[in-house]
């Protein structure tokens, strides 16, 4: 079948990621209002604690794990439970990082953690169908030795890329903000934790999965729920049934979405034509393209084409 998990991984591009390394000695605390970038924080040295709106009690982070909060929640991170949080705005007019993303916050008598960080812009992860079988902190700890064979090495690349000033460094950046993201996706589906609705639920049920490979694999087929059910040998109230139950849309609007990500990253690419990717994605009429791919990314083509080269 299809792979479909590869297909969804494909769509991954983060670019604008912006990285950080702070050295911080205790006591320290920051508050983060992510505002539409996704964070995520490795503790290369010593360990902090982040508690995460929503989620009960704080997290301890140890040296070697990573934590990505995908839906952009606001958080606090600090040395100890009772150290009172700076706002991040605050903490970044006092404690300014360097032109390479480098920040020093030392004077305490505590000791003294080193974190690696970045913000992901959430608006390109909200549109791929991964954020709905992310929770909202995926936390991936350093006693897990395969998540230490591949975060090291991608941690060192990053930091060397951090401190370069050849040509192309934030191309090489942006790169590896598609590796890291996609490695801990991987990483913590590994995990076996439970996964409560979206489209990797789906891919546990046979008819819902055979549906997510026929969508995913030709994407701009007039595809209709009695075709769709009609192939994979069941009624469409079977189908729209399950497929609602496990992955959260209908499958019409599931096809919608996927298009639009298709779209957007044709979008993308030098001297892309409107007309020309609403055709690749399914669409003869240009207009309705551009108003379903307003309706579901929440921007029009033109702000998301690049001008040409």
């Amino acid at each position: 079948m299809f792979d479909v998990l590869t297909d969804v991984l494909e769509q991954v591009r983060l670019a604008g990621t912006v990285y950080f390394c702070a050295e911080l000695q205790a006591p320290w605390a920051v508050s983060v209002r992510p505002e539409g970038r996704a964070p995520f924080y490795v503790v290369t040295r010593g360990g902090c604690l982040l508690e995460v709106d929503g989620e009960p009690g704080a997290r301890a982070l140890a040296a070697g794990d990573l934590a990505l909060l995908p839906r952009a929640h606001a958080h606090v991170i600090r040395s100890g439970p009772t150290v009172p949080p700076v706002p991040f705005g605050r903490f970044v007019k006092e404690h300014p990082m360097d032109e390479r993303g480098f920040v020093t916050c030392v004077g305490g008598e505590g000791p003294t953690s080193t974190i690696v960080g970045g913000f992901f812009l959430s608006q390109e992860l909200e549109a791929t169908p991964l954020l709905s079988a992310l929770p909202a902190v995926v936390h991936l700890r350093a006693d897990d030795r395969h998540v230490a064979s591949w975060l090291e090495p991608t941690l060192r690349f990053i930091e060397v890329e951090m401190g370069s000033r050849m040509h192309g460094s934030r191309s090489v950046l942006n790169r590896l903000a598609d590796i890291l993201f996609i490695q801990a996706v991987r990483a913590f589906l590994s995990t076996g934790e439970p996964i409560h609705a979206g489209w990797l639920k789906g891919l546990s049920d046979g008819q819902v999965a055979r549906a997510l490979a026929l969508m995913h694999e030709h994407y701009a087929k007039p595809w209709t729920l009695t075709w769709l059910a009609r192939e994979i040998g069941t009624s469409r109230t079977v189908l729209a049934s399950r497929f609602r139950t496990l992955v959260g849309a209908s499958p019409m609007a599931y096809l919608t979405r996927w298009r639009m990500l298709h779209a957007a990253r044709l979008l993308r690419e030098p001297r892309a034509g409107v007309a020309q990717v609403a055709e690749k994605v399914g669409y003869t009429s240009e207009a309705a393209f551009a108003k379903a791919f307003k309706r579901t990314l929440g921007r029009t083509p033109g702000k998301v084409r690049r001008p040409p080269q």
